[in-house]
């Protein structure tokens, strides 16, 4: 009897898979005041004491499939696949404890690709390496097929974090820096049609009112006339000054090495995350700051990618920005304005221990391609306060109150 029981507990002990040893890592953290510091760490869940993989995430490089390994040669690829490793870690933590989040736990181990400069094909995985390669952002990877006769495997939802590369501001996509010298002359040369469009009008009016109505005019018609010739004046000078700042712009240049940046690497998980009812296929504005109140929720800090710039030359995002809403925040131009996540992260500073459950709620409300800011999130958290808030009726005073003082 003892004979058998010790060969069924040895049959166990082959069958079950050995979990590895621990494995210290040099990875990037913050530290006092959110300054970046290197600081050894145990990661966590570790399947292979040979290679970043583990039970949730597998770290490799490109479009390798063999996961990278503990003791790579390369310091700087150890230190990124660290640093990813060690803080998406940290983000199904928080989503899995603080957000109980089922979706989250059922996830099959992620597939994380650093050093991807592959553009994503939704047809072949990712496109042929003659196309252009793509720098300085991560973007998180939707499940797919292979087209018919394309070939290959099916894939997972993956996260990938390009390169840095220092690229000229004048040719960053949109900067108008190519035309125009500067984003100011840009935007200045972008106003001068409707002003002279208000102008010509104000002056029509004017005109009409000096012809058929002259007892209306409350400041004489010569001294409007003048006015508005003046605006036009003032106008010209200006966009004709502004020129002067192009050595302020054109010799600037930008990098971001995202998979140094924890925020940024929170980011994109919360993209995961919420993909059981926001798909992957599109960015908007309500989307990419939805990703940005979690990352900020777990980083506690209301500044994304502040006090970073050895591996970043960017601007950051800030919860606390007061700016105020504006048509122009639907369109795609301002999928990286911080104006959803001050939106939010004010939910937060009324409900801190419900915020985040609250907007998590609110998000199941809403879709991918359909709901926008004004209309759509606002009413989303409304409708969510009155379930999940304490006291539904005063806490949804206290929202309305506060999305009225950001202008909606």
């Amino acid at each position: 009897m003892i004979l058998f029981k010790f060969l069924m507990m040895m049959a166990q002990a082959f069958a079950e898979p050995v979990s590895a040893s621990s494995h210290q890592a040099l990875v990037l953290v913050r530290g006092d005041e959110f300054r970046p510091v290197l600081r050894e760490v145990e990661l966590q869940d570790l399947s292979s004491d040979q290679r970043f993989e583990g039970k949730h995430f597998k770290i490799v490089k490109g479009v390798e499939e063999v996961p990278i390994l503990l003791n790579d040669p390369d310091p700087e690829l150890r230190l990124k696949a660290g640093t990813v490793y060690h803080h998406l870690t940290l983000a199904r933590r928080f989503w899995v404890q603080n957000l109980s989040s089922e979706f989250v736990k059922s996830l099959p181990p992620l597939v994380i690709r650093l050093e991807m400069t592959r553009a994503f094909s939704d047809l072949a995985h990712y496109q042929h390496e003659r196309v252009a390669p793509e720098y300085n952002n991560a973007l998180s990877i939707p499940q797919g097929w292979p087209m018919d006769g394309v070939g290959g495997d099916s894939w997972g939802n993956e996260i990938w974090f390009r390169p840095k590369k220092q690229i000229l501001t004048r040719d960053l996509p949109g900067s108008g820096l190519s035309s125009s010298g500067n984003p100011i002359s840009a935007y200045l040369q972008a106003l001068t049609r409707p002003i002279k469009e208000s102008v010509v009008s104000r002056l029509i009016q004017i005109t009409l009112q000096r012809w058929f109505y002259p007892a209306t005019l409350a400041t004489p018609y010569r001294n409007q006339v003048l006015q508005q010739a003046g605006t036009l004046a003032m106008g010209a000078l200006i966009l004709s000054g502004s020129r002067y700042l192009d050595s302020l712009f054109l010799e600037k240049y930008y990098y971001l090495d995202t998979a140094m940046i924890p925020e940024i690497i929170y980011h994109e998980f919360a993209h995961i995350a919420l993909s059981d009812h926001l798909k992957l296929t599109l960015s908007t504005p309500m989307l990419e700051g939805l990703a940005d109140y979690f990352a900020t929720a777990v980083s506690g800090n209301p500044e994304i990618a502040s006090n970073i710039r050895q591996y970043s030359l960017s601007m950051p995002k800030n919860g606390r920005n007061p700016i105020r809403y504006d048509p122009a925040f639907e369109t795609l131009y301002f999928s990286n304005s911080d104006f959803v996540l001050s939106t939010l992260w004010r939910v937060r500073d009324l409900f801190p221990e419900r915020a985040d459950l609250l907007i998590l709620k609110a998000s199941q409300r809403l879709s991918t391609a359909r709901s926008d800011i004004r209309h759509d999130l606002i009413r989303a958290l409304l409708e969510a306060c009155r379930e999940f808030c304490l006291a539904p009726r005063a806490d949804r005073l206290r929202l309305r109150q506060s999305f009225e003082d950001k202008g909606f």
